[in-house]
């Protein structure tokens, strides 16, 4: 907490001492003394009063990363009393990176200042208190996200937009304080929405509750290469099977955590080979009916059609009780003695997707002996953790955890990338607040969107709590605030 504080007192003074070589000027011309001018954060306290500002906006600027929205806004504020209130001035303000653009007005421009407030200055405070509640929203207490992939289903379906909270598990301060707001981490293409040289030290506020076993969790994608900060990593969400401490096994595609076989759920998908005879299935009826999407046709041997599909168990004992042309239905085991290359350890012993371990996951406080036997094992690890290379006994700093996806044989998942530092995890889902159903292969096809209202405003957990539907209040006001706001702007 020390080094989070520090780097934050040094990033809060530089953004300070900023603001007054760019607006020092400016400051003089609108009457104001020198001393305001020129000393840092009273000059901010002295504008908000003469221009008969809230000063309440003053806590903003101790918040870290709020208060670069500050200074924007804050900066835009000032330009609209030296008449630069166009959208050619905005758009110049920050196609020049702000800071650069209010720089040249102040000492290459000969502006006068003029005390009259102008209709885009009437809905400044407006403006700022939306921008600044998402951005807190956003940041500090929950963030929503969508579900892209299939990997999760039928727990989450693709087009389900969640809610996650970042405070169940301890909020994980933000690390890079210079970003786009509300892009993960790419603008377009291969270009990086923030800047990674200016960075926080990890740092992470003590947790309402602990990560328990089965629980939903969205982490950050350790082996993302193409994002080397641990915040704007891609996110993924999965469930934690494996918790510091444990040891997992996979035995014929069924999870075994410390020797003991795990409960199931009615949600959690395999992959079935089906066979039909004389006739194939109907896969219209499947997927409107039986809302089974994963359907792939393999081959036809005379009168016999093969297929490999996505099933729950339960939907497995119903579509044999409808099908009366299934000659057989079984689960797709992959043999034990098959080596999946892409698979954690991919050295001897041979694991693949359905027979992978035992695995002891690591917890912080643990020695470790690095060897030939488990270096290939804890190869990850190293990257993490970042011991001597001499070291032969390393103390781990994190604990570990051990995510699948609850459609076993199409998730990409700890058995494929390792294991999630504890640094990594961003937060626990809670809502889901919207699902929309499109054509997977086109999804862009919006009239072919539709509402599944069924699972609209559904709570992730099965015991719905106060503190979730807190954090729903949150959001939904938050949407108010912000249409209030945009209707404001559009009735002037």
């Amino acid at each position: 907490m020390f080094h989070y504080v520090c780097f934050s007192i040094i990033f809060f003074l530089i953004e300070n001492i900023i603001h007054t070589l760019v607006t020092c000027r400016l400051y003089k011309k609108c009457g104001m003394n020198p001393w305001e001018t020129y000393l840092p954060i009273y000059n901010i306290f002295a504008w908000l009063k003469k221009h008969k500002h809230s000063l309440y906006w003053m806590f903003l600027l101790f918040i870290p990363f709020t208060s670069i929205i500050f200074f924007i806004i804050f900066w835009i504020d000032i330009l609209q009393f030296f008449g630069r209130n166009k959208t050619k001035d905005l758009s110049l303000f920050f196609l020049f990176a702000c800071v650069f653009y209010m720089y040249y007005i102040n000492y290459f421009t000969h502006l006068k200042y003029n005390d009259k407030k102008t209709l885009l200055y009437m809905y400044d405070v407006k403006y700022l208190f939306s921008m600044i509640c998402y951005f807190i929203t956003h940041h500090y207490l929950i963030q929503p996200f969508m579900i892209p992939t299939s990997s999760m289903e039928k727990t989450l379906l693709v087009g389900d937009f969640i809610l996650v909270s970042k405070i169940h598990y301890g909020l994980r301060m933000p690390i890079t304080p210079i970003s786009i707001p509300f892009i993960h981490n790419k603008i377009i293409g291969n270009v990086r929405s923030y800047i990674s040289w200016i960075h926080w030290p990890y740092y992470r506020i003590p947790s309402i509750q602990p990560i328990q076993r089965n629980d939903l969790v969205v982490f950050n994608l350790p082996t993302d290469k193409k994002n080397n900060m641990i915040d704007r990593k891609e996110n993924y969400i999965k469930r934690c099977m494996g918790l510091p401490g444990d040891i997992v096994q996979i035995q014929k595609g069924i999870c075994f955590v410390n020797h003991k076989k795990e409960k199931g759920f009615l949600t959690q998908e395999k992959s079935y080979i089906v066979q039909t005879h004389n006739s194939p299935l109907n896969e219209k009826f499947l997927k409107s009916k039986m809302d089974i999407e994963e359907i792939n046709f393999i081959k036809k041997i005379k009168n016999n059609y093969f297929y490999q599909i996505m099933l729950t168990r339960t939907n497995a004992i119903r579509i044999q009780k409808i099908f009366k042309n299934i000659f057989c239905i079984k689960k797709q085991i992959d043999p034990i003695y098959f080596k999946e290359n892409s698979i954690y350890n991919n050295t001897y012993p041979k694991w693949n997707r359905d027979f992978f371990g035992p695995l002891y996951i690591p917890k912080k406080g643990d020695t470790i002996q690095w060897n030939s036997k488990n270096i290939d094992v804890y190869k990850h690890i190293l990257l993490y953790e970042h011991p001597d290379n001499h070291q032969k006994h390393y103390k781990l700093k994190n604990n570990y955890y051990f995510m699948i996806g609850d459609n076993r044989d199409n998730s990409y998942d700890s058995r494929y990338w390792g294991l999630v530092p504890e640094d990594h995890i961003l937060g626990k889902p809670i809502f889901i607040w919207m699902s929309i159903d499109w054509i997977r292969n086109h999804p862009l096809n919006l009239f072919s969107w539709k509402i599944r209202w069924e699972r609209v405003m559904k709570s992730m957990n099965k015991e719905s709590n106060s503190l979730s539907l807190f954090f729903l209040f949150i959001f939904c006001n938050m949407f108010y605030f912000s249409c209030i706001h945009q209707n404001h702007q559009n009735d002037s």
